[in-house]
């Protein structure tokens, strides 16, 4: 079962004991937050899937607690960017609850048997429990009224009379998920006197009463009563065993227990260290813990003592018993490690998609280890674009226009679904040690042969790599995109889209058994505009999983000599379409263009189809000189060459047969990343 915590509040009435740096829920008791106390009650009870609901000073509390790994907890954080309120809060933590979860208010401390709670909600088949205990309370609470196990009625703290008992609401709930069709998204509302009221007037709130303890600290008088009780649970009498003070540093995860007589009067300290130098000196466990003990502990302070004087004591030690002239136990005083906050930043990107000119098919390494490979590609102002938040916790949430609503996982539980496969094996390349939101969008969606996969993997793969203070070059970048594909997710696959996009511009690549070696192709601008003049893409319909057809054509480089051939071909063509740009002979293209398709049909049946090959003639019969498929193959976009004086006639007849036209310019400087500036 997970919990929320709803850790968002301001505090404001603790405020004279947390000053304006400290959020309520990281106030200290005993050396530690609040926050943890009520963590390690849950851990406790056996829950360890825990969300903490946070908005005031969100960063210092996920600073200090991160992914929870260092309590033996995984905790994740449901961050509001405005106060949500308690049922608010609850409803933006929507996204990672599936079935029965309890609630806490973050400044309430309970001693509740969780266990048994949730045998009562489920008994009751109840959807909607609150844990409830007999109070005397009124001035600050108001109370139920119960009537068989069902809470009919909420008293406001005037309607209560003195001096008696009631039963007042902890702040503990169990609830199923259905608790969230009665809560709108993204407004302020309040369990408490929205949402609980009309439950109890349909009959569906249930109320368990529970005997034990249960406190409040949002006010300074029940913050220091919670102190003395945290103080209270370290003492020990000096009859006890040493079994019983192991005992108590376990359940009270803090390293002292303080041997006291009937007067609370100090006779002596034990901690971990202590009682082992104990043990292995041939001890007992069930000794008595007056023969452990430390009888007279080097550093005590007084409560006489200035601030100063603290100060200076505690560089000894980590914890520090104040006593009064009498040597009562009057408190304790915690050495208390300076918190770093650390940042949690956001950053943008955008990769460009590529058309191909000549070459495709030559980048595999089935073929360019024994023959070398060449391509000439250039990228074009259609991007891929991508925003990343650096996230505390392990969770990876991707909000994408190609996926409805959000995605979730975890770092650690990493698995192959068909849902942001690539994503997902790049994390697993790169091992990054923190979670992150990811806001997905392109200008082209996948399968359409611009090298959008490519495109989103480099992207990532920069992403990621700047928040982990590497500095990868190019080169690095686009191994790390390939090997998540076609390593990692054993799709086949070319290696010129990753290498286009993180580079930009026209380049000019070479592939053999032992390097790539990228060529940037500086272009003149008149040369770069009359060429763009030129180019039209078409849709052709059918999005293709190129994976497939690279693997058609991988096995056919090793059984069918003239796809060797044909692809030995592509190579001469994609130099003299080099040749052709650096020259400025841009007429032969379009004729390279369609030597170069009509090459690369040859190497499989599987590259064209009669859609294809149709929408390629109507093109051909109406002004175009040449073109090409671009990608693997079986579907997306065809580049027609034509002069631009016969460019509108082409336009409208491939329009009128159903072509779908992407007007687009060429792009020079590849994957680009910045830090927005902070609002």
């Amino acid at each position: 079962m997970k919990a929320i915590i709803l850790a968002g509040g301001f505090g404001t009435r603790l405020k004279e004991i947390t000053g304006e740096d400290i959020p309520k829920p990281m106030v200290l008791m005993a050396g530690k937050p609040f926050l943890e106390h009520l963590i390690n009650f849950l851990k406790e009870n056996g829950i360890t899937e825990i969300i903490l609901a946070v908005h005031h000073m969100a960063d210092k509390i996920k600073s200090y607690f991160g992914t929870g790994s260092r309590w033996g907890i995984n905790l994740t954080y449901s961050e509001e960017n405005i106060p949500l309120g308690t049922a608010g809060a609850i409803k933006n933590a929507e996204k990672y609850i599936n079935d029965t979860f309890l609630v806490l208010n973050g400044d309430s401390y309970p001693q509740i048997n969780i266990k048994e709670f949730l045998e009562f909600h489920r008994t009751k088949k109840s959807r909607f429990t609150i844990a409830l205990i007999e109070s005397k309370n009124h001035q600050h609470f108001g109370s139920v009224i119960l009537k068989e196990g069902k809470i009919n009625e909420f008293l406001e703290k005037e309607q209560v009379l003195e001096d008696t008992n009631h039963l007042v609401n902890t702040g503990i709930y169990l609830f199923e998920p259905i608790i969230f069709d009665y809560i709108q998204t993204n407004k302020s509302i309040s369990l408490e006197k929205e949402i609980f009221p009309k439950l109890a007037k349909q009959g569906f709130l249930w109320g368990y009463e529970y005997k034990g303890y249960f406190m409040d600290i949002g006010r300074p008088e029940t913050y220091y009563q919670f102190k003395q009780d945290i103080l209270k649970s370290l003492f020990i009498k000096p009859e006890e065993k040493i079994r019983k003070a192991m005992q108590k540093i376990m359940k009270n995860e803090i390293d002292l227990v303080l041997v006291i007589d009937s007067e609370e009067k100090l006779l002596g300290v034990l901690n971990d260290k202590i009682i082992k130098r104990f043990l292995l000196a041939g001890g007992d466990i069930e000794a008595l813990v007056l023969e452990a003990m430390e009888k007279e502990p080097s550093t005590i302070g007084k409560v006489t003592d200035d601030k100063q004087k603290i100060y200076n004591l505690l560089l000894d030690t980590r914890h520090l018993p104040i006593l009064d002239e009498n040597r009562k136990v009057i408190d304790v005083e915690f050495r208390i490690e300076k918190i770093k906050t650390e940042t949690f930043p956001v950053i943008k990107g955008r990769a460009p998609l590529r058309i191909s000119f000549a070459g495709g098919g030559t980048d595999l390494p089935d073929f360019f280890e024994k023959y070398g490979g060449i391509v000439i590609n250039s990228t074009i102002d259609k991007y891929c674009y991508a925003t990343l938040v650096k996230r505390a916790d392990s969770k990876v949430i991707i909000n994408s226009d190609l996926y409805p609503g959000e995605f979730i996982f975890d770092l650690n539980e990493i698995k192959y679904d068909g849902n942001f496969n690539l994503i997902k094996a790049i994390i697993k390349i790169m091992k990054p040690e923190f979670g992150f939101d990811f806001y997905l969008y392109n200008d082209a969606p996948p399968g359409r042969g611009l090298g959008s996969s490519a495109s989103l993997a480099v992207l990532i793969v920069k992403l990621i790599s700047t928040l982990q203070n590497l500095d990868y070059d190019d080169y690095k970048i686009a191994e790390i995109a390939h090997q998540a594909e076609t390593e990692e997710l054993k799709i086949k696959g070319g290696w010129q889209d990753q290498y286009a996009t993180v580079t930009g511009g026209f380049s000019f690549i070479e592939f053999n058994s032992k390097k790539t070696i990228i060529y940037p192709l500086r272009l003149k601008e008149e040369v770069i505009n009359e060429l763009n003049s030129r180019l039209l893409l078409c849709y052709v319909g059918k999005a293709h999983f190129s994976g497939e057809l690279q693997e058609n054509l991988a096995s056919s480089i090793e059984k069918k000599e003239d796809v060797v051939t044909c692809l030995k071909e592509l190579k001469d063509i994609a130099v003299e379409i080099k040749d052709c740009l650096l020259t400025n002979n841009l007429e032969k293209i379009g004729e390279l263009l369609h030597k170069s398709w009509e090459n690369k049909k040859r190497c499989s049946d599987k590259i064209s189809n009669p859609n294809i090959d149709a929408l390629y003639e109507i093109g051909r019969k109406n002004g175009a000189q040449g073109g090409k498929l671009l990608g693997a193959g079986g579907g997306g976009y065809i580049l027609f060459f034509a002069s631009p004086e016969k460019r509108n006639v082409l336009k409208n007849t491939l329009e009128k047969v159903g072509g779908e036209i992407l007007n687009f310019n060429f792009e020079f400087h590849g994957t680009k990343i910045w830090f927005p500036k902070k609002s």
